[in-house]
């Protein structure tokens, strides 16, 4: 039996289960990528094969998912670089089917979009006070537990689970089937009602078993403003730790204490007690790992209550830069002088906390065979006492072979889209092509302070950068599990420097909310110690000069203006501008502007880099001009400054970058990004 399949240009034939035991050669279905088993479809012609289950599925689907609208089935992904599924969230590779929806950019990986019974229209669907939208009950599902978590009581979805993709609410069934009043021993007086959230309140309210702010559902007293997290209800009398030798035990009524494990105030909440050490905890503290790696330390730290006769230069946290108090639990380095608050050794953004049975004596390490970069060597000279230097090299980012240079040449380098000056260089003889020395270093697969996952280098290919924001055409970082893509210039950030701009070191600080000293309108994720000064990750990495057209001078980032407000504004939008604010200036011209408005979002992008999309036939190319023929093919209107044109003379396909940004860049819009904090 033969098959024409809208996937493949020929014809497939169907190789019964019977006829595969015959066969050695392991085969993975070009739909799915698993492991062909049982009856399938194979090319006589190549190496393509496809589940007898997956060559039948439907072109077109109406799934309960998203019932807006049908679902059509692709052959690949529908953006560059692959896709987030919409219902287990995994990142998906670029070749596999999907059930996609143009209109809301939705996608569905094949198993999701056919879990059982969904397509027949018989799944359970319930409704629950929590939620406006009816949920789905799942008894069987591929949602990763990391991936996603209750609503409820926040823990990782394992089990049966109801849920709500278009809001990616998500239920345990034990939490669905929670009662909607109890009565509990921490408050006598009277019941508590469950709620889906914590009631408006002007100060910030939290659990009185943890002292935790609230997560979750509650149960609730409203008479008496009383609140406990539903994971906290029905707490263990005894608990035993793996990393202390004695049991600790509930104390049956409330106190207020500071937590012997990590420091923190536990403000009149139920604790648990050592009474032969004397100690009391919160209860999350009581499986605190003995042992963790960080990416914020070359050597793994360890867990202890007090640290006694510390010999070491300060008390101060190599992470928040507050003080530590040695006489409470802290995380601590054996190998050198560097300690952490508990709370900032155990951010789950940042860290990757494993128990010693994991082999946590090691720092975080890499093989060498993948981290290095992948660059060949073909001639070598020596510089002196200095290590030789490879006088022409293969790089993996282009086709022809690249020669040492240190001449002084007005070029932009195509890794990181900055200006190459004085440094040494590589370039290419037969194209416009050159890379820094530094960007030809760079390894293929590393690790990054900020980030706990696996990052790997892209090349020549437009995103947007989600720590800066500027839209990019060099070489990117994409994590582990992730479509979020990381800059060159962002990824060189270090996690503590001294800026131009201000006298005293910034430390990276997730959590503050102070604005930006820079610009005055983001959070300022890099602070400093002695005061408000604080930089958002776009100004950092701002250039000290830029260029604008209509100035001969190049124009120098200044940190305050002297003139009174009446007399600052922006010489390209001629709107006021704030003196206080970083600007770019002229001295010579007295030429003052904007960041916004003179390097824009694409001053990173190369003017003349042709690439090729999905949601285009040709070949389209960068270019940055006034294109007053053909409107955007978008948004329509005119096409200028930065944007993307058709390399076909005969197309006029014109499209802004900004209205194609869904498509073109490599985001994760509806997902936790790791770079968002």
């Amino acid at each position: 039996m033969k098959l024409n399949h809208f996937s493949h240009p020929h014809p497939l034939v169907l190789v019964e289960d019977q006829e595969i035991d015959w066969i050695s050669i392991v085969y993975h279905c070009s739909a799915c990528k698993e492991v062909v088993e049982g009856s399938s479809y194979t090319c006589s012609e190549c190496e393509f094969c496809l589940h007898k289950s997956c060559a039948e599925l439907s072109r077109e689907i109406n799934h309960p998912f998203h019932p807006s609208h049908r679902l059509i089935l692709y052959e690949q992904s529908q953006y560059p670089g692959g896709f987030v599924c919409n219902s287990c969230r995994k990142v998906k590779g670029n070749e596999e089917f999907v059930y996609h929806c143009s209109s809301c950019q939705f996608d569905l990986d094949i198993r999701c979009a056919l879990l059982p019974k969904l397509i027949t229209g018989d799944f359970p669907k319930l409704k629950h006070f929590s939620h406006e939208d009816s949920l789905f009950f799942l008894q069987n599902h591929y949602i990763e537990p990391q991936d996603q978590s209750c609503s409820a009581c926040e823990e990782p979805i394992s089990g049966p689970v109801y849920c709500c993709f278009d809001c990616l609410f998500f239920l345990h069934q034990k939490c669905f089937e929670l009662p909607l009043e109890i009565k509990h021993p921490s408050h006598r007086k009277h019941s508590l009602a469950l709620l889906p959230k914590p009631p408006n309140h002007p100060e910030k309210c939290s659990c009185h078993l943890c002292t935790k702010a609230y997560n979750g559902f509650i149960y609730y007293c409203s008479l008496c403003e009383f609140g406990i997290m539903i994971k906290y209800t029905f707490p263990d009398k005894v608990i035993k730790s793996l990393n202390h030798e004695h049991p600790f035990v509930l104390v049956s009524k409330p106190f207020s204490f500071i937590c012997n494990a990590c420091g923190i105030d536990g403000e009149y909440c139920f604790p648990y007690v050592c009474t032969e050490c004397d100690i009391a905890v919160h209860k999350d503290c009581i499986s605190l790992p003995q042992k963790i790696k960080t990416t914020r330390h070359k050597h793994p730290i360890s867990h202890t209550y007090f640290l006694a006769n510390y010999e070491g230069g300060n008390n101060v946290c190599g992470i928040c830069w507050d003080e530590i108090n040695l006489e409470y639990g802290s995380y601590h380095c054996l190998q050198c002088d560097y300690l952490v608050h508990v709370n900032c050794a155990t951010e789950k953004y940042y860290f990757e906390v494993q128990h010693e049975s994991k082999k946590s004596n090691e720092a975080l390490k890499m093989p060498s065979d993948e981290w290095a970069s992948m660059t060949g060597d073909l001639e070598e000279r020596s510089s002196g006492d200095q290590d030789v230097i490879a006088t022409e090299i293969m790089h993996f980012s282009h086709q022809h072979n690249l020669i040492l240079s240190d001449e002084i040449k007005d070029i932009c380098c195509d890794g990181c889209i900055q200006p190459i000056s004085s440094t040494k260089f590589y370039y290419c003889t037969e194209c416009d092509y050159s890379l820094h020395k530094r960007c030809v270093d760079l390894a293929r697969k590393t690790r990054q302070w900020s980030l706990k996952t696996t990052l790997t280098l892209h090349y020549n290919h437009f995103f947007v950068c989600n720590w800066c924001g500027f839209f990019s055409s060099g070489f990117g970082y994409q994590p582990k599990y992730s479509l979020s893509m990381m800059c060159i210039r962002c990824f060189e950030v270090p996690e503590n420097f001294t800026d131009r701009g201000h006298k005293h070191p910034l430390f990276f600080h997730r959590k503050y909310k102070g604005k930006c000293s820079g610009c005055g309108t983001r959070n300022g994720r890099f602070r400093c110690k002695y005061g408000d000064f604080a930089l958002c990750r776009t100004c950092i990495v701002l250039p000290h000069t830029t260029w604008y057209k209509y100035d001969k001078h190049p124009l120098a980032l200044t940190y305050h203006d002297d003139h009174d407000v009446d007399q600052c504004y922006c010489d390209i939008c001629e709107e006021p501008r704030d003196p206080s604010k970083w600007f770019y200036h002229c001295e010579i011209c007295k030429y003052s502007v904007h960041p916004s408005c003179v390097l824009g979002r694409s001053s990173y992008v190369k003017l003349g880099l042709t690439s090729t999309y999905d949601f285009h036939q040709h070949p389209l190319t960068f270019v940055k001009e006034e294109f007053d023929d053909f409107p955007c093919n978008d948004c329509s209107k005119r096409c200028e400054n930065m944007f993307l044109k058709c390399s076909k003379s005969d197309c006029n396909y014109a499209v802004h970058c900004e209205c194609r940004n869904k498509e073109v860049m490599i985001i994760e819009e509806d997902t936790k990004s790791e770079f968002r904090g």
